[in-house]
């Protein structure tokens, strides 16, 4: 009776961890992946700097720096502050589905954009996330163009590049607390086990 009571105990506090792991999760996984972009576009110009995605694959907009400067366009520095921003998904064939490459787009206004695809999906954290570019190709730069929608717009396309993720998102510091509450929980019960079994078994 007294190991099917201390067995209890201890399923009890494995739930407890159990649980306490699963309510955390949502807080560790909702972490951002920070990129780094690197990128040469045809004109000779590049575009260097960084953005973070959240776990559903949109830009952060309080975090986004990217400079694009050389080249045939006047350089600029898209940021919170002097750019709009969005992201997401490219839709598949049938438009009910969404399927990589994802991308992000800053706008500075309807005269500006800077469009960049990638190969990959930017939640998941790789060394090389291929920027998808060429003549024509889906990542560009454009100016004085109403958001390239107009042919006297000046455009320039990536010709190469990647963006370098920093890691894997690790569990935050409350996450780390709760869990080792709950170990610490289920070695005490372990410790108090011992020592009601070792009389017995003396």
């Amino acid at each position: 009776m007294k190991t099917f009571g201390i067995a209890r105990r201890l399923l009890a506090v494995a739930g407890c961890v159990a649980a306490l792991g699963l309510a955390a999760a949502p807080s560790a996984a909702s972490a951002n992946v920070h990129w780094t972009v690197n990128g040469t576009f045809d004109d000779g110009g590049t575009v260097t700097g960084s953005f973070d995605i959240d776990i559903y694959g949109y830009i952060d907009g309080s975090t986004f720096d990217l400079k694009t400067s050389g080249g045939g366009l006047t350089a600029f520095e898209y940021t919170p502050a002097t750019a709009y921003h969005a992201s997401g998904t490219v839709p598949g064939p049938d438009y009910n589905t969404y399927v990589a490459p994802f991308y992000i787009d800053l706008q500075p206004g309807y005269a500006q954009d800077l469009h960049l695809v990638f190969a990959s999906p930017l939640t998941v954290p790789i060394g090389a996330n291929l920027l998808l570019g060429g003549f024509q190709g889906p990542s560009y730069e454009c100016q004085n163009s109403y958001s390239c929608y107009v042919p006297q717009g000046d455009i320039r396309y990536i010709a190469s590049g990647s963006a370098k993720a920093d890691g894997a998102a690790v569990p935050e510091p409350t996450t780390w607390a709760l869990l080792l509450t709950g170990f610490a929980g289920m070695g005490a019960v372990l410790r108090r086990a011992r020592r009601q079994t070792a009389p017995a078994s003396a």
